[in-house]
């Protein structure tokens, strides 16, 4: 098959708003074209001949399965498929969709008529369509008539092309939905770091602190022997003057003052201590968090890469 830029399924919404690719608008045309190519395919789309109901009694028919494909857009490319440079009327009937007096010159110089029905599958589209010059004999190739050989052929064609747009679409969704798992696993290893880094400032800053109660501990008990020795002079200057007295008992009072400050020093460590303590219990569990959302994370990226390998190697049978 010529190499034809295929954008993915929604290239055939001419009125669609993506324009990441420059032939979207016109793609429903360049499948039309390459309908004839794809037959020659490595394709696991499948045509057979089935003997079933329709509108104009049990006929002759051909029918294809579409992987992976959904039933309204199938259904929409159908249609434009059919009404794409024909005069034909198109008519629709409780789910049957119907072309009378169609032309293609690849299935036959005659007009002739063309019943179709679109109905879902567990794992994708079935599309079965009828071919018929008088509505009383359909194609089938046990006549040995070319007309027939070509219709299937019609058949797989749209049904593959339609595969090929079904793979290409899941691709491009399965590669969107790999660069966010990217992205997530880019966050959640830059959630682990933040969290790492402020337990290490935390615990630099516990360290400090534990420095500085040690030396408060020691002025602790530096201040209340003074203090002590200091309430004996208080007493000793009782016997004295007034003025001495109250020298002695001022630096009194500014020594308990300064023990309290160093008091209040030490609480407030503790505090600050407790607080980073229960900090780095906190960033502990959003690293736990992280790690685990890093390891789901990296399982369902080497998954997405399985599947776009598959999808990559389906693509390749098509083409």
């Amino acid at each position: 098959m010529p190499k034809t830029d295929l954008c993915g399924r929604a290239a055939f919404n001419q009125n669609t708003k993506h324009q990441n690719c420059s032939m979207k608008n016109n793609l429903f045309i360049a499948l039309i074209f390459i309908l004839p190519y794809i037959s020659n395919a490595q394709s696991s789309v499948k045509v057979k001949e089935v003997t079933l109901a329709m509108s104009k009694g049990t006929n002759n028919g051909f029918e294809v399965e579409i992987p992976q494909s959904n039933v309204k857009e199938v259904e929409r490319d159908w249609k434009r498929r059919l009404t794409a440079g024909s005069k034909a009327k198109l008519t629709e009937n409780n789910g049957e969709i119907a072309m009378h007096g169609w032309e293609d010159k690849e299935i036959s110089q005659q007009t002739f008529n063309l019943y179709s029905i679109i109905s879902s599958t567990e794992t994708g589209v079935k599309l079965t369509v009828w071919f018929t010059y008088n509505d009383t004999t359909f194609f089938n190739t046990r006549s040995g008539k070319a007309e027939a050989t070509a219709a299937s052929r019609f058949v797989h064609d749209f049904g593959a092309a339609e595969y090929f747009l079904a793979i290409k679409n899941a691709h491009q969704k399965a590669r969107e939905k790999l660069d966010k798992l990217k992205d997530d696993l880019e966050k959640n290893i830059r959630a682990e770091e933040k969290s790492n880094q402020r337990i290490n400032e935390n615990k630099r800053a516990i360290s400090r602190a534990q420095e500085d109660l040690t030396i408060n501990d020691n002025d602790q008990k530096e201040a209340t022997a003074a203090i002590t020795t200091q309430q004996a002079e208080v007493t000793k200057a009782r016997a004295e003057n007034a003025a001495v007295y109250n020298a002695a008992n001022k630096s009194l009072e500014e020594q308990q003052d300064e023990k309290k400050k160093l008091q209040a020093r030490a609480d407030d460590l503790h505090r600050k201590m407790d607080s980073w303590n229960k900090e780095i219990a906190a960033e502990e569990k959003n690293m736990a968090t992280a790690k685990q959302a890093e390891a789901q994370t990296s399982d369902a990226i080497s998954k997405q890469k399985l599947l776009i390998k598959d999808l990559e190697a389906r693509l390749k049978t098509i083409r």
